[in-house]
């Protein structure tokens, strides 16, 4: 009679164990999202804005031309992720005004006293998102910095600062987004 019920006893342990795993991850997922916790793949903006203007972002720096590269990757940006359309500004609720208020070089590796291999670039952007009426609705200041080969020939040189400042002006746009749609 006592090995009658061990076997019962045995055949039982299959069943509580599975009861067991589904009480746990009821428990689990009723934790989850009682914490406010959620999976999503997408990220709601901070300020909800359907049409939105970015006009050409200021540059207050020496170097001529980059506010056309970081206004159209912020405009890429946006178009990309979809949380708002780009549109002119009279149809827009919002605009995008950025500042680039400062770009500064300085040597990262050095052949000799005199002769520089490598430099690196240093921007900071401000970024105001303000309502029809001028109010501001978001702020926020974004720096990046990105490392260029120093080469004899200044015009290659010259090239390189230009496509660091590429790499700088996407990244910060991406930066934009991540900032732009986090809530905490």
């Amino acid at each position: 009679m006592a090995q009658g019920r061990k076997r019962r006893a045995d055949r039982q342990r299959p069943r509580r164990v599975a009861r067991y795993a589904v009480i746990l991850a009821l428990g689990v997922a009723v934790g989850l999202t009682g914490c406010g916790y959620s999976f999503r793949g997408d990220r709601a903006p901070v300020v909800r804005v359907q049409r939105m203007s970015i006009p050409p972002m200021t540059n207050t720096t020496t170097k001529v031309g980059i506010e056309t590269e970081f206004t159209n990757d912020f405009i890429y940006e946006i178009n990309r992720n979809g949380y708002a359309e780009v549109v002119d500004g009279d149809r827009a609720e919002a605009v995008l005004a950025g500042v680039i208020r400062d770009l500064r070089t300085g040597s990262v590796a050095r052949q000799s006293i005199s002769s520089t291999l490598e430099r690196r670039v240093s921007v900071r952007v401000d970024l105001f998102l303000k309502n029809r009426k001028g109010k501001v609705l978001w702020q926020s200041s974004l720096s990046d910095s990105e490392a260029y080969t120093v080469l004899a020939d200044k015009t290659s040189t010259e090239g390189n600062l230009r496509r660091a400042l590429a790499i700088i002006a996407q990244r910060m746009a991406e930066n934009f987004h991540y900032q732009f749609t986090s809530s905490f």
